[in-house]
C-alpha cells in the first residue's frame, strides 16, 4: 500500500507567496510610474522657467535694432521665481551672454517601496534657452 502525503497547508503557502510577488510587482510599478512622472514634471518645470527667463531682454538693445540680449539679474530671477511657484527649488546662471541654464531639484518618495526600507529620491531636471533674434523664420 502507498502512503498518501499529507498536502494540508500547501495551497495556502502558494496563495501567500503568490500575493506577495504580486505586491512586489505592483509596488515597482506604481513606484517607477511616479517617479518618472516626477522627473518628468521636474525637467518641465526646467523648460518653462528657462523660457520665461529667456524671455527677459535687454529693451535698449532691441529697440535699436541690435541683437537682443538676455537681462541676466531679471533673467534669473523670472526663472527662479517660476521653479519656486511651481514648489521646487533649482538655480538660474547665464552662459555664452545669451543662454539661461536652469537646473530644477525635487524629490520622490516611494509609495510602496518605503515600507522596504527605499527612501527618498532627488531628482534634477536641467534646460537651456537660447534667446536668438529671427526675421521670418532665419536666425539672424
Amino acid at each position: 500500500m502507498r502512503r498518501r502525503r499529507d498536502e494540508t497547508g500547501s495551497v495556502t503557502l502558494w496563495m501567500i507567496l503568490s500575493v506577495a510577488t504580486f505586491t512586489l510587482i505592483l509596488g515597482v510599478a506604481v513606484d517607477l510610474g511616479g517617479r518618472l512622472h516626477t522627473l518628468q514634471q521636474v525637467n518641465d518645470v526646467a523648460a518653462e522657467a528657462a523660457r520665461t527667463g529667456a524671455q527677459q531682454v535687454t529693451s535698449q538693445d532691441a529697440m535699436r535694432g541690435a541683437t537682443p540680449s538676455v537681462d541676466g539679474s531679471r533673467a534669473r530671477a523670472a526663472a527662479i521665481a517660476h521653479v519656486t511657484g511651481a514648489g521646487y527649488t533649482g538655480s538660474a546662471h547665464i552662459t555664452a551672454g545669451n543662454v539661461l541654464t536652469v537646473t530644477v531639484t525635487g524629490s520622490y518618495t516611494p509609495t510602496f517601496l518605503g515600507a522596504a526600507g527605499i527612501g527618498t529620491t532627488t531628482l534634477t531636471g536641467t534646460a537651456e534657452a537660447r534667446l536668438v533674434r529671427a526675421q521670418f523664420g532665419t536666425e539672424r
